[in-house]
């Protein structure tokens, strides 16, 4: 027996099974994944999820340093004829690509797509991880060095000799929001009147004093096709320091001043912050990455004055936002 009949669990013994290297025909009847589909349909993505492992990554402030990374892993390859996957060999190039040191997260997402599709024997593979990263952040007031929670994201896959990668940056914020400020603003008119006021005053009380609003802490996520050797996780963190008001662990009262100032000062709606991160990924790789260069941002804010969660999702390409802001 070369290979698994195609119904392994109903096989019946023959005289000839018993005779000459039983554990061959017992590995073999028992290789069951590798026997034909027992219906005529390819599978698409067949593997493992929930897996976690730590991988060992050089870290993206450029300082070479190496970082532990623990990361969510889900691991797909495609059948095309076999019953199933062999679970092990996900589990093996797992293993095995997880004890090299990889430039980055999508270097590794890519290797171990790669490792999957050839132990699998299939044709294609899909890869993804959410890495949680501890980065070196700077506080803006006191310039204290915070080391802030995130994540990075890469989902990659390969089909045949073709290969493809989206990679991505998660990150904690804080909004301000606008329509409470705005009506908490406006609102003290009539008493400054009653006062005494008159309009040039109230408009100078108005220009200088930060009325209160509702916080509320969020995460923001840019993903981008990796289309051009510019794109990396740490200009997309960039990217997401300059769009929105991202926070930190390690906060003096003057840091947490100026956070909270700054957050006042610029008020944001969970719509505000996707489209800012949007723009300005644009403007950072607009010109250098193709047009169908495919880009997806998130916003999630855990309300503070309601119930429910606040989210809002932009899903576009490097040409349509070059249409959209040059009309």
């Amino acid at each position: 027996m070369d290979k698994p009949p195609h119904d392994p669990v109903n096989y019946e013994l023959r005289p000839g099974d018993l005779e000459g290297d039983y554990q061959r025909f017992l590995d073999t009847l028992t290789d069951v994944p590798e026997s034909p589909s027992l219906q005529p349909l390819n599978i698409d993505e067949a593997g493992i999820t929930n897996q976690q492992a730590y991988i060992q990554l050089q870290d993206i402030e450029g300082k070479g340093l190496i970082k532990p990374l623990l990361c969510d892993i889900q691991i797909g390859a495609t059948l095309h004829g076999h019953r199933g996957i062999h679970m092990s060999r996900c589990e093996e190039a797992l293993f095995d690509v997880s004890r090299e040191v990889h430039p980055s997260i999508d270097h590794f997402a890519v290797a171990l797509a790669r490792a999957v599709r050839d132990k699998q024997g299939s044709r294609g593979s899909v890869v993804k991880v959410n890495g949680v990263y501890l980065h070196t952040h700077m506080t803006h007031a006191t310039k204290r060095e915070s080391h802030d929670k995130m994540y990075l994201l890469s989902d990659a896959s390969v089909d045949g000799d073709q290969e493809k990668v989206s990679t991505g940056v998660r990150a904690y914020n804080i909004t301000a929001c606008p329509c409470t400020r705005t009506y908490t603003k406006y609102s003290v008119v009539p008493a400054l009147r009653e006062k005494g006021f008159n309009l040039e005053q109230i408009r100078d009380i108005l220009n200088i004093t930060l009325t209160g609003t509702h916080t509320q802490r969020g995460t923001i996520s840019v993903v981008i096709d990796k289309t051009h050797e510019d794109i990396t996780t740490g200009e997309l963190y960039k990217i997401l320091d300059q769009s929105a008001h991202l926070v930190f662990e390690l906060l003096k009262r003057p840091d947490e001043h100026d956070l909270v100032v700054r957050a006042l000062k610029r008020p944001q709606f969970t719509e505000d912050v996707a489209r800012e991160t949007a723009v300005n990924t644009y403007r950072r790789f607009g010109q250098a990455a193709p047009s169908d260069t495919g880009i997806e941002v998130e916003s999630i804010l855990n309300d503070s004055i309601h119930i429910h969660d606040v989210r809002t999702k932009i899903v576009t390409s490097i040409g349509k936002l070059g249409s959209a802001l040059n009309p």
